[in-house]
């Protein structure tokens, strides 16, 4: 009898040995996983600011037709700086441009249509920063350099499945200044231009290349104290906020007109 029970007893411990060492149920399961990859996913931005703002909604007819999706879907601003490698005041502007320019175009709550849209720039893609302002227009609209997608087997049969040659860069540089740079953005369907353009002097904080140089390659190199490499930082990150705050309400800092 005692030897039934010493059997009996190990048993249970095995048994709750077992059950401890069991999968987790489903549900939980999936939990972890879902946090797990956003861990592995998610970007944590010490500004907040890069996450907050409102994305721009825009309709995609290669995507649509592909069953991809069934309507408009967002851009991200935390995109762009992504695919800038940063968030700055030039990607703040492109950002801005693009928003007040689709907004002329497409007026009443009209969801712009990518591919639907050219983009003439005011000089070569490697003038200045002509170039950082083309990749975030392009990655909103879907207008692309030479570069961009062809349209392949859909082309003969929807134009706008067609990226490439919407973004139009000049063979030579321009020389233009900053604030005269405009930026030219024709919707196809309808033959409606509007120019847009912004001025860096009206920027808060007042920063420019010149101001820039010295504390920039200081904080580069790692020679900055702390003090200036906060100060530079916060300076950077303002620039670009206060674009994308005021943009559309302080005069002249983004400029939209109408072409006839």
């Amino acid at each position: 009898m005692k030897k039934l029970y010493f059997v009996l007893a190990a048993l249970v411990i095995a048994a709750l040995a077992l059950s401890a060492c069991a999968p987790a149920p489903a549900t939980e399961a999936a939990a972890v996983e879902k946090e797990q990859s956003q861990a592995a996913t998610g970007a944590k931005w010490n500004y907040a600011y890069i996450q907050q703002v409102p994305p721009i909604m825009m309709r995609d007819p290669l995507i649509e037709m592909l069953g991809q999706t069934d309507g408009p879907i967002p851009y991200y601003y935390e995109e762009a700086a992504k695919l800038s490698g940063h968030s700055c005041m030039v990607v703040a502007a492109a950002w801005t441009m693009t928003k007040l320019a689709l907004e002329q175009l497409y007026p009443d709550g009209e969801v712009p249509v990518r591919g639907q849209i050219t983009i003439q720039s005011p000089g070569a893609e490697d003038e200045w920063n002509i170039g950082v302002f083309g990749e975030v227009m392009a990655y909103i609209t879907g207008a692309a350099p030479k570069t961009g997608f062809s349209g392949s087997v859909f082309a003969k049969g929807n134009p706008l499945t067609v990226r490439r040659n919407k973004m139009l860069y000049t063979e030579e540089p321009i020389g233009t200044a900053p604030p005269k740079m405009e930026w030219i953005f024709t919707r196809i369907d309808t033959g409606k231009s509007v120019a847009v353009s912004w001025n860096i002097a009206l920027v808060q904080p007042a920063i420019n290349e010149k101001v820039l140089t010295e504390p920039a390659g200081k904080l580069a190199s790692g020679t900055a104290s702390p003090e200036e490499a906060a100060k530079f930082i916060k300076d950077w990150n303002d620039a670009a906020l206060y674009l994308l705050e005021n943009a559309g309400k302080v005069d002249g800092l983004v400029t939209v007109r109408v072409l006839e």
